[in-house]
């Protein structure tokens, strides 16, 4: 019986097979021992065992075969190959001896003489300290059962019937069964047991199917019928997640579809103009899950790591070491390329309802951004401790959001050295020489953008909040959708003078929003001086096939004319021009 769904929450594990997926919770004992009879018989019925035993050795290799032959054919030899041990395995004449001589002094049949020897061989690997010999118990125990089940008639064993969709929820899962999941429609798999080598796991990925391993008391935790998120790369599970969350992931799923279709002959491909100059790509992240995108699509790295998800998904401060965990899951996905986390960024319409915070009645105009954290030391100290801790052993990058003078800029980088001198006491290792960067977003950041460029290591152009606050209008207001507009010549402006500045300055300088994912700005955005842009995960590879078919000459050619028109509407005629030659 299905139960009624309860509240929402979330779970941490470790991640086996990466990914995302969501779906129903299905709870099952698919790792659960065969039910057995108990017989006893006579020193001249255990020949007659042997031959039962032989009987069924022969069809669990002929089973075995088949699955080899099958799963060579899905996913290769290497994965094929588990299943050639577990027929040494079943061939074994040791293995055939102690279950004789169990038979033979226990006066005890075939079914309980192999169950008390695969205990017996499980419990040894148990016991060694070798994690990768602990988790071959997994595949004794699978030929034990594969054994067991043909013994009882019920050849090798199923998983129960499955609705479509399923994330199955259980102790433990066996090889043998994960090779059935493909022609189940099965989105992922939550255990309580398993390891990173152990073979069930080595088959999910090779299949696709993301797991996290080691929740504990999934299988009381979680209940058939809850809706679940499963993020492969973080390593958490949600349980009936709330809508904000649920729709976070239903665009990361459309994202990774997207990769495995799009442009995808232009993947290893650099992202070299037609005169080569080299343009880097980079994706912007709000969870670790996104991060799958930068191997999968060859970026350069996360130019923008939005740091609110870790806090949306919590119902308080997430620790120090929570946040270092869920920064570092991004930041080894993205590894060696250096991944670029904001700090927390909130106000306007990103709220968290335990941060303690006044009413405003215009929030966009309010305290939001560095000036909030600046409110919130502890807040800041904590997130930018994190943020250290991972720069000892990952190329990361500090990044500071609304900036809007210098005195803002100074107070903020103050807090990361107070935070150096922390973990300097402490003993803690961190990069001395981590890079600092600010946000350009603001108005008054833009006109002071000579001054800032001098006190950090590279400037970011947030073109959403940019857009918005030029041009005086809300960008979440669908009656002000009108006077939103990226192409106004102010916005024009305000970007080729940032770049202009960076470019004097001898400090990098990239966009990331809307513009810098949208391919029908990608010619103007390199004419103006930009060299390096961040975008979503599904806009990459169209960005990069405008970058191979551009020449830099006829783009600055392009940015000069189009900084001379005066409206919106003389800008777009001009781009469509250009777009159709």
């Amino acid at each position: 019986m299905t139960n009624a769904p309860h509240s929402s929450t979330m779970i941490f594990g470790e991640v086996a097979a990466a990914g995302a997926a969501s779906g129903s919770a299905f709870v099952c004992a698919c790792a659960a021992p065969v039910l057995i009879p108990r017989r006893t018989i006579g020193e001249g019925d255990v020949p007659k065992e042997m031959e039962r035993f032989d009987a069924a050795v022969s069809e669990a290799a002929q089973n075995l075969l088949d699955v080899q032959q099958d799963i060579e054919q899905q996913i290769g030899s290497p994965a094929a190959a588990i299943f050639a041990a577990h027929g040494m395995v079943l061939h074994d004449a040791t293995f055939r001896a102690e279950i004789a001589t169990v038979c033979l002094t226990e006066r005890v049949n075939l079914e309980v003489a192999v169950e008390k020897v695969i205990d017996k061989v499980t419990a040894t690997f148990e016991r060694m300290e070798d994690q990768h010999f602990r988790t071959r118990t997994a595949d004794f125990r699978d030929v034990g059962n594969r054994l067991l089940n043909i013994l009882a008639g019920g050849g090798e064993g199923t998983i129960p019937a499955l609705p479509e969709g399923s994330i199955i929820v259980t102790s433990e899962i066996l090889p043998s069964l994960i090779t059935q999941l493909e022609h189940k429609a099965i989105r992922g798999l939550i255990l309580e047991r398993g390891g990173q080598t152990a073979h069930a796991i080595i088959l999910a990925r090779s299949l696709g199917i993301p797991a996290i391993i080691h929740v504990q008391d999934a299988t009381k935790r979680i209940q058939t019928g809850d809706r679940l998120i499963v993020d492969g790369v973080a390593g958490r599970v949600f349980v009936n997640p709330s809508r904000e969350i649920i729709q976070e992931y239903d665009k990361l799923k459309e994202h990774l579809k997207a990769h495995r279709h799009a442009l995808e002959g232009i993947i290893k491909q650099p992202a070299l103009t037609l005169d080569g100059v080299e343009i880097k790509l980079r994706l912007n992240a709000g969870k670790a899950a996104d991060a799958l995108a930068v191997t999968a699509l060859n970026a350069d790295g996360i130019g923008l790591y939005r740091t609110e998800f870790v806090f949306l998904v919590q119902d308080r401060f997430p620790s120090e070491e929570e946040q270092y965990q869920m920064y570092r899951a991004a930041a080894d996905r993205a590894k060696p390329q250096e991944t670029v986390i904001r700090v927390l960024d909130l106000g306007s319409d990103k709220l968290l309802p335990y941060f303690p915070r006044s009413h405003e009645d215009n929030p966009s105009l309010g305290r939001r951004g560095i000036r909030l954290l600046l409110e919130q030391p502890e807040v800041l100290r904590t997130q930018l401790r994190a943020i250290l801790r991972l720069s000892a052993t990952h190329p990361v990058s500090v990044l500071f959001p609304m900036i809007g003078d210098v005195e803002e800029l100074l107070a903020a980088k103050a807090a990361l050295e107070k935070a150096k001198a922390e973990l300097a006491v402490e003993g803690q290792p961190y990069n001395h020489r981590i890079l600092v960067g600010a946000m350009i977003e603001t108005p008054s950041a833009v006109i002071l953008a000579k001054r800032l460029v001098l006190h950090v290591d590279f400037l970011s152009v947030g073109t959403n909040d940019l857009v918005q606050y030029l041009l005086t209008t809300d960008r979440t207001n669908s009656e002000m959708a009108s006077y939103y507009e990226p192409l106004h010549p102010a916005v024009l402006q305000a970007l080729s003078s940032l770049a202009l500045i960076a470019r004097e300055g001898g400090k990098d300088i990239s966009i990331c929003g809307e513009m810098a994912g949208n391919a029908a700005y990608t010619a103007l955005l390199l004419g103006l001086g930009f060299r390096n842009l961040s975008m979503g995960s599904g806009e990459l590879l169209e960005v990069k096939n405008v970058i191979r078919s551009t020449r830099i000459d006829r783009a600055e050619v392009l940015a000069t004319k189009i900084l001379a028109l005066s409206t919106v509407q003389e800008i777009k005629a001009c781009l469509r021009d250009a777009g159709s030659t």
